[in-house]
């Protein structure tokens, strides 16, 4: 019986450091953008082992390669096997919004519900998980009343966030503030969030990075921070980061623009322009930076 025992032990040793392997060659096909290969080993690997860690990985994968109902199906089948694991319902909701956004109308609202419920169960489970309160103050914020939007949900969930980070609390309070017309009180918001700069050891989300060069562009504050966040974003940047690279390089040339560097604020807002001719905002910034 010891001996079978032992026996145990070692197949649960040697697969936990086969896993290891698999997912660090993984993660550095996903460094180096090998995603196909990546997928290829994952889905492999996936037959041989049973593992709620490569399975998520094989998620990331396929929304890195914006094959969105493969995610879906994926990371669906994560929270039906752990439902108690926020992240994965957190997954879960982000993936159909992304499919949700390239569908037609209908079948967006269609998703909607999918998505909400996703999102409230993940922030239900783990009150701490900061990106799952973003997400609830992004879409109680841009949907319509008549669809769910409500802007009293949106400032409760920015003020729970505010316990767990003071920084992302603030910066969704302050975007809160923008869509509920409220200019004076967003930047005292933006100006409270940017206190909190220098006590970031490190950034794990890269939507961050875009959210503070954002502010500084927008309000004029700690231009050169500002920068340094953005191209950080863009440095950075994969497609399930959510803001297009067009909108940093715009953001970049806006921050240039304000600290009064015409030749780098002309190199960024060409580049937004290369990706997305017709873009608006990006066609009204040239004409400003013309101007310096």
């Amino acid at each position: 019986m010891k001996q079978v025992f032992f026996i145990c032990l070692l197949l649960i040793s040697f697969w936990g450091e086969a896993q290891q392997v698999v997912l660090g060659e993984i993660n550095q096909l996903i460094t180096t953008k090998e995603y196909a290969h990546a997928e290829k080993l994952l889905v492999e690997n996936l037959k041989t082992f049973t593992s709620k860690e490569l399975k998520n990985k094989l998620g990331e994968v396929y929304a890195l390669q914006e094959k969105w109902d493969d995610a879906v199906t994926i990371y669906k089948e994560l929270t039906e096997e752990y439902p108690k694991e926020a992240e994965y319902h957190f997954r879960y909701g982000g993936v159909l919004v992304k499919k949700a956004q390239y569908s037609n109308k209908f079948r967006a609202l269609m998703l909607l519900g999918k998505i909400k419920s996703s999102f409230i169960k993940a922030s239900q489970l783990d009150k701490n998980h900061i990106a799952t309160r973003w997400a609830l103050v992004e879409m109680y914020v841009s949907l319509p009343g008549i669809v769910g939007g409500s802007k009293t949900k949106a400032y409760y969930h920015a003020n729970e966030l505010r316990k767990v980070s003071a920084m992302d609390g603030y910066l969704t309070l302050g975007y809160v503030y923008e869509y509920d017309n409220a200019p004076e009180k967003a930047k005292e918001s933006y100006i409270r969030a940017l206190g909190y700069l220098d006590d970031l050891k490190e950034i794990e989300r890269n939507q961050l990075n875009y959210q503070i060069g954002k502010v500084c562009g927008d309000y004029g504050l700690q231009l050169e921070k500002g920068i340094v966040h953005m191209q950080q974003y863009i440095d950075d940047f994969l497609v399930i980061d959510g803001v297009p690279l067009e909108w940093a390089y715009y953001r970049m040339a806006r921050l240039h623009r304000k600290s009064k560097n015409k030749q780098l604020a002309d190199k960024w807002i060409r580049k937004a322009l290369q990706n997305r001719p017709q873009f608006k905002r990006a066609l009204k910034e040239q004409q400003l930076i013309k101007t310096l």
